[in-house]
């Protein structure tokens, strides 16, 4: 019985523990930031390049948001059923345009919800979403059996029939198989609720317009894609280059966007249709190498320019005209006297000329401070390599920078310890200089101690450990006898 009477209690301790425990947010949790992401046809979802992230207090202008906030209604129709919305929020217009998107430009939108996990939950192209009229229908019902739409009030479904733009919702009240005059009558405010923030609404095109499922909510991401490609120039297409010599390609490039003006730049890829006449580099530098005649050419997806290079020979010297013979004298049928040969004199020889050799300098010694010893009493001379010298009879003590350890050794094992070599590595790794002496020391071996001690800690909880299950078998014995 007593423990039956615990398990209520187990059972409540073990959900306060779940309860503490951290689990990840739900899928339908409410979004927070919208990111804004550009790119060009074809590019996959991780090419995009994060134009700019807001948060909802940034957009919302009754919290000092940057953007006009409207109150709109919106009706669907599911095929079988309405669908009927009461919004507070801002245009999607208005967020790109805020955003710097070169509106003209785009060719289609994504929106990404936290509740989809596979691509994009919705796409439009410009058009769709903001160029074809849609509409909020408050005369739009829906008959409860066939799911067949009809007029409320008996007369026109268009009636009184409402242009709307694309919202992306802070807040919203949402109704099934409700009319619109009925729900406007019947709203107020203060049901709207900001739980499947950003939610995206775009009315209807036509009463029997079946996009309920396209109202998407819970929108953290937006897709821009970019009609067309970037378009690659530059000045000069045809050069003429020198073996030997070097140029750089300048290139220019325009995208719809700034931010992907610097991507595509950066990731042009330069090719040469002969290395061997002339290579390229990564950034556009050109390299000559023999004559001949090669096609430079930078691309970026199915953008491409292309620059004709030729190379010449190089320039020979001028060749000595020579023969030694008579200025006057010339050769030839000319009818005219002949030109006259002028010979350049020889230049007078330069005398050798021997220069004295420089007098061996006398090897500086360097005086090198102990790495680990700041303060020194006595500066004595050091040896050179392979000079034998002697110590002094008191025993030597090294005093380190502090956080060091301290060790005293006699004079003989200090002479055991100093060694001359260059190949030694020092503490930081570099090598010795010749003429520099280097102390190695090892600090003692403590852990000898550390078996000793564990063993006797290891022991102290067996004993304890043993003490105290005996000790619980007597209470349990006393128990039961009594």
């Amino acid at each position: 019985m007593r423990r039956l009477r615990r398990l209520p209690a187990f059972l409540l301790s073990v959900l306060l523990l779940l309860a503490l425990l951290p689990f990840p947010a739900r899928a339908d949790a409410v979004t927070d930031t919208i990111g804004i992401y550009v790119g060009y046809y074809g590019w996959s979802e991780d090419e995009y390049r994060e134009k700019v992230t807001y948060h909802w207090t940034d957009l919302d202008d009754w919290y000092g948001g940057a953007l006009d906030t409207y109150e709109t209604v919106y009706s669907y129709y599911s095929g079988s059923r309405t669908y009927l919305v009461a919004a507070r929020g801002f245009l999607v217009r208005d967020l790109l345009q805020y955003a710097g998107i070169d509106f003209g430009s785009i060719a289609s939108i994504d929106f990404f919800t936290k509740d989809h996990a596979n691509g994009a939950y919705r796409s439009f192209t410009r058009y769709s979403l903001f160029s074809l009229p849609r509409y909020y229908f408050p005369n739009l019902a829906a008959n409860e059996e066939t799911g067949e739409i009809y007029p409320w009030d008996g007369d026109d479904i268009w009636n009184g029939a409402v242009a709307v733009e694309a919202m992306l919702a802070l807040e919203d009240y949402t109704e099934w198989d409700a009319v619109g005059s009925e729900f406007e009558a019947r709203y107020d405010p203060a049901m709207r609720s900001p739980n499947c923030r950003f939610h995206l609404f775009f009315g209807q095109s036509k009463p029997e317009e079946a996009s309920t499922s396209s109202a998407a909510k819970y929108c953290y991401k937006i897709l821009i894609t970019f009609s067309g490609t970037p378009y690659l120039s530059t000045e000069e297409t045809d050069m003429t280059l020198k073996i030997g010599s070097g140029r750089k390609i300048e290139l220019y490039v325009d995208a719809e966007d700034g931010l992907l003006t610097d991507y595509v730049r950066e990731h042009i890829a330069w090719t040469s249709s002969d290395d061997s006449v002339v290579s390229v580099a990564g950034d556009g530098t050109l390299t000559v190498h023999a004559a001949g005649d090669a096609v430079i050419t930078a691309s970026f997806g199915s953008s491409s320019v292309s620059v004709n290079v030729h190379v010449g020979e190089e320039e020979s010297p001028a060749a000595d005209p020579g023969g030694g013979g008579n200025a006057e004298a010339g050769s030839g049928t000319g009818t005219g006297p002949a030109a006259p040969t002028v010979t350049a004199a020889p230049a007078p020889a330069r005398p050798a000329v021997t220069e004295a050799p420089v007098p061996a300098e006398e090897p500086v010694q360097e005086v090198r401070e102990p790495r680990d010893t700041p303060l020194r009493e006595e500066t004595a001379e050091e040896p050179s390599p392979g000079v034998s010298f002697d110590l002094p009879p008191q025993e030597v003590t090294i005093r380190p920078a502090p956080g060091k350890q301290v060790y005293t050794v006699s004079p003989e094992v200090l002479a055991g310890l100093l060694r001359g070599s260059p190949e030694v590595q020092d503490q930081s790794g570099g090598k010795m200089d010749e003429d520099s002496i280097q102390l190695a020391l090892t600090p003692p071996d403590e852990r000898k101690y550390m078996l000793p001690v564990a063993a006797a800690l290891g022991g102290a909880f067996v004993l304890g450990f043993g003490y105290e299950l005996g000790r619980y078998k007597r209470l349990l014995k006393g128990k039961r006898r009594t």
